[in-house]
């Protein structure tokens, strides 16, 4: 089997995408109110870690694997995105990582090339939006 460039940044990109979550967690958790929150704090980690389990362990390695990957790559972003809602929750950058990764992946694809530059934008404005949610929060602009 052959491995291909995407196939080699699942894990430094599901790395980096927990480490921006658990980064950002810990900046809501514990620079808001300077309460000791820890118990706060593991929780989202657990589900940051659960999320990642699920999109770069399985999702993202099965989509690779495939030639038609635009779809998945939008409906990560697009959950990436909404999930800014809940950005306390950490999972905001496992979701928009792994869809720009997978945008990432198809950006020279014959087919699906479009969909998966949108997927690749999307992803990228959902981390943002997630960075500029705690920011926000933790500074106390909104």
């Amino acid at each position: 089997m052959v491995t291909t460039s995407a196939q080699r940044l699942v894990t430094p990109v599901a790395a980096a995408a927990v480490a921006l979550a658990a980064l950002l967690a810990a900046a809501g958790t514990f620079l808001d109110n300077g309460e000791n929150r820890a118990r706060e704090y593991l929780f989202v980690l657990g589900l940051v870690a659960v999320a990642a389990t699920a999109v770069f362990g399985f999702v993202v390695p099965k989509a690779l694997a495939r030639e038609r990957r635009a779809g998945v790559a939008v409906a990560l972003s697009l959950l990436g995105l909404a999930s800014v809602a809940a950005f306390w929750s950490g999972v905001p950058p496992v979701l928009a990582g792994g869809g720009a990764l997978l945008g990432w992946a198809g950006r020279d694809a014959r087919r699906g090339r479009t969909a998966s530059l949108v997927a690749l934008a999307i992803g990228g404005f959902a981390l943002a939006a997630d960075v500029w949610a705690y920011v926000g929060d933790v500074t106390g602009w909104f």
